[in-house]
């Protein structure tokens, strides 16, 4: 009897034991995650008892509001197509994405234990949720809407690479998060083939052409300072392993910096193959690849293809942008904009500040290198080559009058349809102020279709006064 009593008494203590277990793990492992899902009432609860904070535009420019109608309380967006893919949407039915989710505590005055957040979660009083100001220019992002809207599916990304601010992110096809316009489209939205749902700045992956020529110059740079003053005879094409790879033309005897004005796949595939693959790799992982960019709003893993690269037809195809190496448009813009910083980049972000309903200053961001990519002579040395295609060579649609910018054209080879039209610069060139990434998929020439965006957004980015 004593033995049965026992055996009974740990079966209970170890149910105990794995129950007690299996709440700690939903507290503190779980519960993050549990709190924000979208089947989870009790941040509705909440919520219902906060009128949510809005969000603004660096000047002030309101973009989200909640308003009071009757018992109900509504989420306003302004500028829906323009602003879509940064706010995201707040529904109810559909739950939150974008600064929506990512800043949603903020919105809801819960940061902390202050005594409103406290009100709010016990049902004390109603509240208001605090405020919060992007980095966003919204006179330049309203450009950057109109100037992609026109194409199917595009990006445009635009930073303050002194800083990491973004001064404008738009994509295309978008949306309206507005919560009629959301729900009563939801099904056409998730079958659309363009995808208007996916932010393609930070979570499209592209084959980056030639844009990718300035990053293989850095790394280029760094293993043989002397590459400056070495020459290469184009003849039009080069043959690696029983493959030719070929050039628009053949552009003769080149350096470095005519190699980056005329786009010569030659050279930097040869260059690829002399830095070879394992110094290669290292230089790309030294600028961000295999990493995710750290930003307010989700993004992709920048992949890596380490085995690729130990070919040396995959070495020589990622040097000049093919192959299997990808970028998003995000990424892009921060390795332009860290050339022109002397090679350090900057961390990206998205909200400025927090600030509460009365105007007082409740958080601001910090700004903060992410990482050294060059040191200020590689990055200085790539620059001019950057300088040349803009002034002769493949990216003079680029040009600002009385303004040097530093640039890159790319058209990047799609399997299924014509290139990617791409394009990569910052401006001033030796004290940039902004750096910009246009991509244009299927949009043919990246000079002819992507550097004319760029340079409207660097004239509009350089005429603000901040």
């Amino acid at each position: 009897m004593r033995n049965t009593v026992q055996k009974f008494l740990a079966f209970i203590t170890i149910c105990f034991l794995i129950y007690g277990g299996y709440l700690i793990y939903l507290g503190l492992v779980r519960g993050p995650a549990l709190s924000k899902h979208g089947a989870n009432p009790r941040p509705w609860i909440i919520e219902n008892r906060v009128l949510r904070g809005g969000i603004f535009a660096r000047d002030g420019e309101k973009i989200a509001e909640s308003t009071q109608e009757g018992d109900k309380t509504k989420r306003k967006y302004q500028y829906p197509q323009q602003y879509a893919h940064l706010t995201g949407y707040n529904s109810r039915i559909l739950g939150k994405t974008g600064l929506e989710e990512a800043y949603n505590k903020e919105l809801l005055g819960l940061e902390g234990h202050s005594q409103k957040s406290l009100e709010a979660r016990w049902g004390l009083k109603r509240i208001q949720g605090d405020n919060i100001y992007l980095t966003i220019d919204h006179k330049l992002q309203m450009k950057a809407w109109e100037l992609l809207s026109p194409y199917d599916k595009a990006s445009a990304v635009v930073i303050d690479p002194r800083n990491g601010e973004i001064l404008a992110m738009v994509s295309t096809p978008s949306f309206n998060p507005n919560d009629d316009s959301l729900k009563n489209n939801w099904a056409q939205l998730r079958e659309d083939p363009l995808r208007p749902l996916v932010n393609r700045s930070t979570q499209g992956l592209y084959p980056p052409g030639s844009v990718m020529k300035i990053v293989s110059a850095a790394v280029g740079l760094r293993k043989s300072p002397q590459l400056e003053s070495e020459r290469y005879n184009c003849q039009g094409e080069i043959t690696i392993q029983g493959r030719v790879l070929k050039d628009l033309r053949a552009h003769g005897t080149v350096d470095l910096r005519r190699a980056l004005m005329v786009s010569c796949n030659s050279y930097f595939a040869n260059l690829g193959l002399e830095i070879g693959a394992d110094d290669y790799t290292r230089g790309l992982e030294t600028f961000g690849w295999g990493e995710k960019v750290p930003f307010d709003l989700p993004t992709e893993k920048i992949p890596l293809p380490r085995d690729s690269l130990q070919s040396a037809n995959g070495l020589a195809e990622s040097s000049m942008g093919q192959g299997e190496i990808l970028v998003s448009p995000l990424f892009m813009t921060l390795v332009a904009g860290s050339l022109g910083n002397k090679g350090v980049m900057m961390n990206p972000y998205l909200v400025r500040e927090v600030r509460s309903p009365d105007g007082n200053l409740v958080r601001k961001q910090d700004q903060r290198p992410l990482r050294v990519v060059a040191t200020p002579e590689i990055a200085w040395q790539v620059q001019e080559g950057m300088v040349g295609v803009v002034q002769q060579g493949t990216g003079t649609a680029a040009s600002l009058k009385g303004v040097e910018v530093a640039g890159k054209t790319g058209s990047a080879e799609n399997p299924a349809g014509p290139t990617h039209a791409w394009f990569v610069a910052f401006a001033p060139a030796q004290q940039p102020r902004a750096a910009v990434s246009v991509i244009v998929e299927n949009g043919g020439q990246g000079g002819r279709v992507a550097a004319p965006i760029a340079r409207e957004l660097l004239r509009i980015a350089l005429s603000r006064e901040d």
